[in-house]
């Protein structure tokens, strides 16, 4: 059995960054149009790896489809992603990501890049890949520990 002041410290720790990424998205994420909900960026990112129905986004986020076509509104309206009919299946819709959503990952991802390099300049490529292994690991183990969301939700009706 673990320690007990181990495990409290590891939920402070979270709570710390769980208040400077609340900090951060805010001011990220703002637009020309309004600040977006950072899901709907999140669901961007997904596209950005292949296009998909509004469901199979709704899975990959884990959140309830209602959601997630909040989102898609969203992205759509900035023109970050378009509609098209499944070549699968003509009834279907896919959501795929455009030119623009694909410059809009980009910056993302270089703005994220460069702020890890800020914070952790002084870390080795080693020190970062085994932060990434063990929180991997410890998100995995979580997942399977703590009920998802929506089946939270399901059991509430």
């Amino acid at each position: 059995m673990l320690d007990d002041a181990p495990i409290d410290e590891l939920f402070d720790t979270l709570a710390r960054y769980l208040r400077i990424r609340d900090r951060a998205v805010h001011t990220t994420f703002r637009t020309p149009d309004g600040e977006f909900e950072t899901a709907a960026y999140k669901a961007l990112f997904h596209l950005a790896r292949q296009s998909m129905r509004s469901r199979e986004v709704a899975e990959s986020l884990r959140a309830d489809p209602s959601t997630v076509s909040r989102y898609v509104a969203q992205l759509v309206d900035q023109g970050l992603i378009r509609r098209e009919a499944d070549p699968d299946d003509g009834r279907a819709t896919l959501l795929v990501i455009t030119d623009a959503g694909r410059d809009r990952v980009d910056l993302m991802r270089t703005m994220r890049r460069d702020a890890m390099n800020n914070a952790m300049g002084d870390w080795t490529n080693d020190e970062l890949r085994t932060l990434v292994s063990l929180l991997g690991r410890f998100v995995d183990a979580a997942e399977t520990a703590i009920a998802p969301a929506q089946d939270c939700t399901e059991e509430r009706r």
